[in-house]
C-alpha cells in the first residue's frame, strides 16, 4: 500500500489546528525544523515511522488515527471495524446489545453536534 502523504499531512494539520497547537510547537516537540513540519503537513516530504509516532504522541492521538484515511481510501476500514464490533457483541445478551445501540446512537448525535460547533467556530 502506498501512503498518500498529502492526505496524511492534511489530517495532521487538521488535528493540530483542532488542538490549537502551533506548527512551531509540534516541530519542537518532535525534534524537526518548522520548515520540515510544514513540508510534512503539505505532503511535500516523506517521513519515518518514528516521526509519525512522535507526531501522534504530540497531538495526543494514536498513529492509526493519523493513518485511518489511508486504510479508508482502500475501503478496508469499515469491514475491519464491523468485524471488531461484531466480535465485541458476540458475548452480549439482547439487553446489552440494545444498550450498546443506544450508546452508539447518542455518541453519533454528540459527534454531529461537536462537528457543527467546530464548523461554526471556523466561520
Amino acid at each position: 500500500m502506498e501512503i498518500n502523504y498529502v492526505k496524511l499531512g492534511k489530517r495532521i494539520r487538521r488535528i493540530r489546528d483542532d488542538r490549537k497547537l502551533s506548527q512551531e510547537k509540534v516541530a519542537k516537540e518532535i525534534g524537526v525544523s518548522v520548515a520540515h513540519m510544514s513540508n510534512i503537513e503539505n505532503g511535500k516530504t516523506k517521513f519515518s515511522l518514528p516521526v509519525l509516532i512522535n507526531i501522534a504522541e504530540t497531538l495526543g492521538v494514536t498513529p492509526d488515527v493519523l493513518l485511518m484515511e489511508q486504510v479508508n481510501t482502500n475501503g478496508k476500514t469499515r469491514g475491519v471495524l464491523v468485524k471488531q464490533i461484531d466480535d465485541q457483541l458476540s458475548g452480549c445478551d439482547e439487553a446489552q446489545i440494545f444498550m450498546i445501540e443506544e450508546i452508539v446512537h447518542s455518541a453519533k448525535k454528540l459527534l454531529a453536534e461537536y462537528e457543527k460547533r467546530v464548523r461554526e467556530l471556523k466561520k
